[in-house]
C-alpha cells in the first residue's frame, strides 16, 4: 500500500450497549445459574470511547464520561494525540478525525494551528464516503466484548473489557484492514481545503 496511508494517525468515537442476549432453554432450566445473564442496576449497560490507530500501533484508548465539550477534545490532542505523534521519527504523521461539530470548533481548529508543525490535520469533508479504518476495528471490539460469557455486570466492568480487548487486537488485523484500501491514493496537500481520495 502507498506510504501515506502508514502515516495517518486514525481516530474516532464509539458509543457501545450491551445488546440482549438470547438463551436456548427447556421450561423447567428457566432459572438456571447457567441461563441468566445479570444485569445492571442503574438501569443500562453503555459506555462512549475515544481511540486511535495508526498502521504502527494501537493507539491508546480512553473513556468520555458525560457530555463531552470542545475543550476535553483539546485535552484529548494534548495528552494522546501528540505523545503518539511524536512516536513517529518523521514529520510527515497526520491526524484524521471527523467533522463533528466539538471537533470543528473554533478553539480546537486554533489547536491545531498552534501546533501545525506537529501535528498536520487531515481535513475530512463532509458527505465524504466512510473511509475511516478505524471504523471496521469497532466491529471486531464489540465482537470479541459480546463473545465473554458471562457478560461485564457493570459499566465499569463493560469499561475495563472495552480496553482489555481494544489492546488485544493483533496490529496485524489493523494491517489487513488498512491494506483493503491499498487502490486509494491519499492526495494531501497542507494548503488544500480538503484531500482528495480517488
Amino acid at each position: 500500500m502507498s506510504d501515506d496511508w502508514k502515516y495517518i494517525l486514525w481516530s474516532d468515537v464509539l458509543f457501545t450497549t450491551s445488546e440482549r442476549v438470547y438463551v436456548w432453554r427447556t421450561a423447567n432450566k428457566a432459572y438456571n445459574h447457567e441461563c441468566l445473564v445479570p444485569t445492571v442496576k442503574n438501569g443500562g449497560r453503555s459506555v462512549m470511547i475515544w481511540a486511535a490507530i495508526s498502521w504502527y500501533s494501537t493507539g491508546p484508548i480512553i473513556t468520555l464520561n458525560g457530555q463531552n465539550t470542545a475543550s476535553d477534545y483539546v485535552d484529548i490532542l494534548d495528552k494522546q494525540v501528540l505523545p503518539m505523534v511524536q512516536m513517529f521519527h518523521n514529520n510527515d504523521t497526520i491526524f484524521q478525525d471527523n467533522i463533528s461539530p466539538i471537533h470543528t470548533a473554533r478553539s480546537v481548529q486554533s489547536r491545531f494551528e498552534e501546533d501545525e508543525d506537529a501535528l498536520h490535520h487531515l481535513p475530512w469533508p463532509a458527505q465524504l464516503p466512510d473511509l475511516n479504518i478505524i471504523e471496521s476495528l469497532w466491529s471486531v471490539l464489540e465482537s470479541s466484548v459480546r463473545s465473554r460469557f458471562p457478560p461485564p455486570s457493570s459499566l465499569k466492568q463493560l469499561e475495563d473489557v472495552l480496553h482489555k480487548e481494544w489492546y488485544s487486537i493483533p496490529q496485524e488485523t489493523i494491517q489487513n484492514f488498512m491494506g483493503l484500501f491499498q487502490g486509494y491514493k491519499l492526495y494531501y496537500r497542507h494548503w488544500w481545503p480538503n484531500c482528495v481520495l480517488i
